[in-house]
């Protein structure tokens, strides 16, 4: 499950024109995994900041 902040992390890729790194981030943090995005990819200083707290906000699997 997604938090508000990675939905409206989304959102703002998606708003970007970015729709194939929202779809990318969408399934590594339904996963509980972290998004790298592209190192090429025109993102916006905000929306790279909003990625990290995205990140850390992911919960560690336990086996």
């Amino acid at each position: 499950m997604m938090t508000p902040k990675q939905t409206h992390t989304l959102w703002h890729l998606r708003r970007q024109g970015l729709q194939f790194e929202a779809e990318k981030a969408e399934q590594a943090w339904s996963r509980g995994r972290e998004f790298l995005p592209e190192q090429r990819a025109p993102l916006k200083r905000e929306t790279r900041e909003l990625i990290d707290q995205c990140n850390w906000e992911l919960v560690p699997e336990v086996a």
